[in-house]
């Protein structure tokens, strides 16, 4: 003789509902608290050679974007990048690297951009590409860029470019920025708070 009843259908089926919506109401919660996810894989041009970010990633990526004929903003944030890096370890610096993406597809070659970036510093990553790559790039981290011509100008035109430093990690996300103005030291102890 059995002498444990079992629950009603009713009882189980209710039990089973709360279960079900507990389990709903966890995974909203979750999803509304995610943050969006920015950034991400992206190919450019290297000194004429394809440069995909997912093959040449560090621990610690900074993407700045800019370009070479840039009289002020770009040199500036550039030479404070330079100073941080200076105060990096040997292991630390193999860890980190600075990528500067040319928006100025129409004048900006390959090689000259990267010869720029480099003589800030010998490790700087010099990126170009089609205008297409370069506005995929751009968009992936919320940056935007407008050329405007101007006769005034030495060269003819001006860009008017984010001016940010994007800190990625090694999927490419962002997980951190520097807004201007900004100093080398600023940028330093960004690197170092998350390495």
């Amino acid at each position: 003789m059995n002498l444990i009843k079992s629950p009603p259908t009713f009882i189980k089926a209710l039990f089973i509902s709360v279960i079900a919506a507990l389990a709903l109401l966890t995974l909203v919660i979750w999803y509304a608290q995610k943050k969006p996810v920015i950034g991400g894989d992206f190919q450019l041009n290297f000194r004429g050679q394809q440069w995909k970010f997912d093959q040449n990633k560090k621990q610690i990526n900074l993407l700045y974007v800019g370009y070479a004929k840039c009289p002020d903003v770009c040199p500036m944030s550039l030479s404070h990048s330079a100073q941080a890096f200076l105060k990096l370890t040997a292991e630390e610096l193999n860890l980190v690297q600075l990528m500067f993406v040319s928006v100025d597809h129409e004048n900006d070659t390959a090689a000259n951009v990267a010869d720029y970036a480099a003589q800030f510093f010998p490790h700087f990553i010099g990126l170009t590409g089609t205008k297409q790559q370069i506005d995929f790039t751009v968009n992936l981290f919320g940056a935007s860029y407008i050329l405007e011509k101007n006769p005034k100008s030495y060269i003819g035109y001006s860009i008017a470019h984010t001016d940010r430093i994007f800190i990625l990690n090694n999927k490419g996300i962002l997980i951190d920025s520097i807004s201007s103005p900004r100093s080398a030291d600023e940028i330093y102890n960004k690197i170092k708070e998350n390495l």
